[in-house]
This record gives C-alpha cells, sequence and structure tokens, in this order.
C-alpha cells in the first residue's frame, strides 16, 4: 500500500494537456459550393483564418484536403490565401468521407509526424467527425477546434461535438489551442500569436 502510495501522481508524462511537440492543424474540406450553406459561416471563417495563422506562427504541420472537387469545387478563397501566407496550401482530393479513407492523405498524415491532430473544418458531422473519430481509432490525439468547423445545420454540429467528445477528443476553442501549445508567455512566438487571437 505504501508503495502504490508513493508512485500517485508523479509521473511527469501524465497529462490531461496535449503535447504541443507533436501536433498539427488539418483543414477538411472549406470549398466553394457548399460553403455557401454552412450556419454561422462568417464566425467559422474567422475562427478558421486565425487558427491557420497560430498554427503558422507556431511552425505546426498544416494539412489540407478538398473533397471531389469537380463536384464541390476548390477551397475558399480566403482560407487559401491565409493557407498561402504559411506556404501550406498542399491540398489531397479525397471521396471517401473520413480523410484516413485516402491512401494518399494517410501517406502524408504518417509522414508528418503528427501526434495530435487539431481538426477544423466542414462538415462537422461528416468528414471533420468521421476523421477525428477514425484517428482516435488508430490511437491519435485528436483536437476538434469546434468554433473554425461548421455544418449546414446547428444542431448537426452540436451532435458531431457530442459524439467526438464522448470518443474522447478534446474539444476546445482556438485560444484555448494557442496558449496550451505556447505554455508559456516566454514562448517565441507568443507576442505574433497574441495580435492573432486577443
Amino acid at each position: 500500500m505504501d508503495e502504490m502510495t508513493d508512485t500517485v501522481g508523479t509521473d511527469p508524462e501524465m497529462t490531461n494537456l496535449f503535447d504541443p511537440e507533436t501536433a498539427g492543424l488539418l483543414v477538411i474540406d472549406i470549398q466553394e459550393k457548399l460553403w455557401p450553406f454552412i450556419h454561422d459561416k462568417e464566425e467559422v471563417l474567422n475562427k478558421t483564418l486565425a487558427a491557420i495563422d497560430v498554427a503558422g506562427h507556431l511552425e505546426l504541420p498544416i494539412l489540407v484536403t478538398e473533397q471531389y472537387v469537380k463536384g464541390l469545387g476548390p477551397t475558399i478563397p480566403q482560407v487559401k490565401e491565409a493557407l498561402d501566407r504559411w506556404d501550406a496550401y498542399h491540398p489531397v482530393e479525397k471521396t471517401a468521407f473520413s480523410c484516413f479513407g485516402e491512401p494518399t492523405f494517410v501517406e502524408k498524415f504518417e509522414q508528418s509526424a503528427i501526434e495530435t491532430l487539431v481538426v477544423i473544418g466542414i462538415e462537422g458531422h461528416v468528414c471533420v467527425m468521421q476523421t477525428a473519430l477514425e484517428a482516435l481509432d488508430r490511437g491519435i490525439d485528436v483536437f476538434y477546434m469546434s468554433e473554425a468547423i461548421g455544418s449546414r445545420s446547428g444542431r448537426h454540429k452540436k451532435d458531431a461535438v457530442h459524439r467526438v467528445r464522448d470518443a474522447g477528443a478534446l474539444v476546445g476553442s482556438v485560444e484555448m489551442f494557442a496558449f496550451e501549445a505556447m505554455r508559456s508567455s516566454t514562448h517565441p512566438a507568443f507576442k505574433q500569436v497574441q495580435k492573432v487571437i486577443v
């Protein structure tokens, strides 16, 4: 009993905070044909652009997907421009709803060495949710950045948030992600990130 008491709470590896050294951002299917129908799309766009800039300032890997471009069109110009600022617009086209259903994405993801996958994009209850759930099934930590995720229906997004949280994903905001990734105001990118989110 004494031996057990001595070890409880002393493991420095045990934490509910994600590891910023192995985090990366995934921008899922923010495309022209579907975008006009997204619920609260202006807020989703503002938070999406902030998330991309935070990841860029923190020098995190950024991955991008597009679903069936012939039918849904390319990534919307505002998001493409934000990605271009960080030389990150290199989309993987897919037809599977989960990004992990596309072999080219899986190969690119494995090369990235990402262990905490931060997901944003549309739709929250379809491609984003399925990607998050499959990532969890593969043993990858997931940060579901809910304010930078959209669906055509607010109810559908809310249902997806509950489902991914119940499955073990972290659910949070751009600010939560940014400050958790930096950990301290001494972080070299603190002032640049602060300008993006405050």
